[in-house]
């Protein structure tokens, strides 16, 4: 399965340091990221001024969910290579 790319842009805000602060209260506090909290802030001002259709939904969360090995320590090759060498004798 061949994960489809999402039309997300990255971008630059200039924010007052009070609403970014207010922010990332708040994303902690839901146990949501900074950036998916302010993403739906937005998503839901624009459908109500009109500028999102009224049925319109947000984007998925590309994240991918759980993924086995997700968070583990790299390993250098030299590791990778001992552990092959080991489990084939």
């Amino acid at each position: 399965m061949t994960a489809q790319p999402m039309p997300r842009k990255d971008t630059k805000l200039r924010l007052d340091d009070r609403i970014l602060d207010a922010l990332r209260e708040k994303a902690g506090e839901s146990s949501v990221s900074f950036n998916a909290l302010c993403e739906a802030i937005l998503f839901n001002y624009a459908k109500s001024i009109g500028k999102l259709p009224i049925d319109a939904d947000p984007l998925p969360d590309n994240r991918g969910g759980k993924r086995s090995g997700a968070g583990k320590p790299k390993q250098s090759s030299d590791d990778r290579k001992s552990k092959t060498t080991n489990d084939s004798q």
